[in-house]
C-alpha cells in the first residue's frame, strides 16, 4: 500500500493497493477527497495544490478484520478501511480526527489500539502537537456532522460553521452559516435528528435586489452572490432569516485597518437579501474588528426586535463589557445593553468574548462566552443566560456609553463536554441553538481547516433549559 501524496503532476490525492507482482489491486480515484469534503475536513486553501495530501499508510489485523489506515496531512484525519480480498475495493469504516498534520501511524492490534502522531506545534495558533490514541470499540463519537450529496453526486462542501439556529416549525431541523473563510456566502440546512447530523441543503445568498450593493458594492460578485462574514443566524416567522455579518478592521488601526462595517441582513428563505441594516454612524465610528458574533429575534406585535451580540468591547466601552445590540424593525432604531465578560483565566493569556446568542422566551437569553485559547491552554468555554426584564436599552449618542448592564447566570461549563471527546479542547465555540424541549446545540468553527485540525463537534446537551 502507498499513500499517494499528490507530488506528481496532477496528483492522485488518494492511496493505492498493489498486488505483490506490482499490479494495482485498487485505487480509490477521487473518493478520498470526497470523503474528506463530506466530513468538513477539506483544506480549501490546498485545493489547487495537493489537496488533502495523504501522508502515510498503516496496516493491522484486528481479530478477523484486516484494516488499512491512511493519514491525511492537510485534512488532519486518519481514514480507516476494511480490506476484503483482492477482487473487492476496501470499505471505508470511519474517519478519525487527529492532531494537526498527522505524520506517523502505528497499529497495535494485540491491544486493539491505533496511534497517530501529529507533528504541528504552534501555541500562538492554538495548535499543539499530540499523540492521538484510538481504541477499537462498538460506538464511534465522530463525526458529528456529515453532508449529503448534491444532484451531481458530489458532497455538499462545508466548514467554518460560525452560527446556529433552530427551525421555527421543526425541532429536527437547524440552520448554520459559514464565516468569511469561504466566498459566496451560504446558509446550510441540517437534519439534527440523526447522528451524525446531516447537511441536507445549501442556500446560496444573492443580492438580486441590489440591497447590499447600495451599502457596499465590494461585497457583491458579478453573479449576485456575496462575500460576507456571517457570524450569526436567526430564523423568522415567515421562513426567512436574519443574519449578522461581522465588519472587518478597526477604526484608526494601521495593522488591522478598517475595511467594512458590521451588517444585519434580512434574508428570504430562498437566500435573497431583502434588507441590509447598518449601525448608527456614532457606533460605526467606534468599530473594533471584533464585531457582530450572534443574532436572535423576538417576535413583536408590530414586527420583530432583533438582538445582536458583539464579540468584544469597542472603543470607549467600559472594560470587560461588551454590547448586546437591540434593533427595532418597526422604528428602525438601535439601542444597547452591556454584558459583563470574564477576565482571562488561561495560562497563555489571551482574551474573552461572546459568540452566539439565542432567545429563550420571557425576556431571557442564552449566550456563549469563550476565550481565544485551545488545547491545554483553553480555560473559558461557558453557557450563560441573562434577563432583560426591567431593563431599558439606551442609544449611543457619541459620548461615553452608559448602557444598562445585564446580570448573567452560569448554566454550564462546556469545558467538561469538550474534554469528554478525548481530543484537544477546541477553541472557537461559536454556534448556539435551543430546541423546544430545552436541549442545547453547540457547534465550533473549524477555521476552514487552516491552522486547525478541522475537527467539528456538534454537542447536544439534553434538556438544559427545561
Amino acid at each position: 500500500m502507498t499513500a499517494d501524496e499528490g507530488d506528481l503532476d496532477g496528483g492522485s490525492r488518494g492511496f493505492t493497493v498493489f498486488n505483490t507482482d506490482g499490479s494495482i489491486a485498487h485505487a480509490p480515484g477521487n473518493s478520498v477527497e470526497h470523503t474528506i469534503v463530506r466530513h468538513g475536513h477539506y483544506p480549501e486553501k490546498r485545493a489547487g495544490k495537493k489537496g488533502n495530501e495523504p501522508e502515510n499508510a498503516e496496516f493491522g489485523k484486528f481479530g478477523k478484520d484486516k484494516l488499512l489506515f491512511i493519514g491525511s496531512e492537510r485534512a488532519s484525519v486518519a481514514l480507516v478501511y476494511k480490506l476484503k480480498n483482492r477482487n473487492k475495493a476496501p470499505k471505508l469504516m470511519q474517519v478519525l480526527p487527529t492532531a494537526v498534520k498527522p505524520e506517523g501511524l502505528l497499529a497495535i492490534p494485540q491491544r486493539n489500539l491505533f496511534i497517530v502522531a501529529g507533528e504541528e506545534d504552534s501555541r500562538g495558533d492554538k495548535i499543539r502537537s499530540a499523540l492521538s490514541i484510538y481504541k477499537l470499540g462498538e460506538a464511534a463519537n465522530y463525526p458529528t456532522i456529515v453532508s449529503k450529496n448534491r444532484r451531481d453526486g458530489t458532497p455538499i462542501p462545508w466548514g467554518a460553521l460560525s452560527g446556529l439556529a433552530m427551525d421555527r416549525e421543526d425541532d429536527d431541523t437547524a440552520y448554520s452559516v459559514q464565516d468569511s473563510f469561504y466566498k459566496k456566502s451560504r446558509i446550510l440546512k441540517l437534519d439534527v435528528d440523526h447522528t451524525p447530523a446531516k447537511i441536507t441543503k445549501e442556500i446560496v445568498l444573492k443580492d438580486m435586489m441590489g440591497k447590499l450593493a447600495e451599502v457596499d458594492p465590494s461585497l457583491v460578485n458579478s453573479d449576485s452572490t456575496v462575500n460576507l462574514d456571517p457570524e450569526g443566524i436567526a430564523t423568522r416567522k415567515d421562513g426567512g432569516f436574519w443574519m449578522a455579518s461581522e465588519g472587518k478592521g478597526t477604526i484608526g488601526s494601521s495593522s488591522k485597518p478598517f475595511e467594512t462595517v458590521n451588517l444585519l441582513l434580512r434574508v428570504s428563505k430562498k437566500g435573497l437579501i431583502e434588507e441590509v441594516v447598518t449601525l448608527p454612524a456614532t457606533v460605526n465610528a467606534r468599530q473594533v474588528r471584533f464585531g457582530f458574533e450572534g443574532v436572535t429575534t423576538v417576535d413583536a406585535p408590530n414586527g420583530e426586535v432583533v438582538y445582536v451580540a458583539f464579540q468584544r468591547e469597542w472603543a470607549g466601552d467600559i472594560d470587560n463589557h461588551v454590547r448586546i445590540g437591540r434593533y427595532n424593525t418597526a422604528s428602525n432604531e438601535w439601542s444597547f445593553f452591556y454584558y459583563p465578560i470574564e477576565t482571562p483565566l488561561s495560562v497563555n493569556g489571551g482574551w474573552v468574548g461572546l459568540s452566539d446568542l439565542t432567545y429563550l422566551g420571557d425576556d431571557e437569553f442564552a449566550v456563549i462566552e469563550r476565550d481565544n485559547q485551545g488545547g491545554p491552554d483553553a480555560a473559558i468555554k461557558r453557557l450563560y443566560k441573562f434577563s432583560l426584564n426591567g431593563l431599558v436599552a439606551t442609544s449611543d449618542d457619541g459620548n461615553t456609553p452608559e448602557f444598562p448592564v445585564v446580570s448573567k447566570i452560569l448554566v454550564r461549563d462546556l469545558m467538561t463536554d469538550l474534554k469528554a471527546t478525548g481530543g484537544l479542547t477546541l477553541e472557537k465555540i461559536e454556534g448556539l441553538a435551543v430546541t423546544e424541549d430545552g436541549t442545547v446545540l453547540v457547534v465550533n468553527d473549524n477555521d476552514g481547516v487552516d491552522d486547525s485540525n478541522g475537527e467539528t463537534q456538534l454537542l447536544k446537551l439534553k434538556r438544559i433549559f427545561k
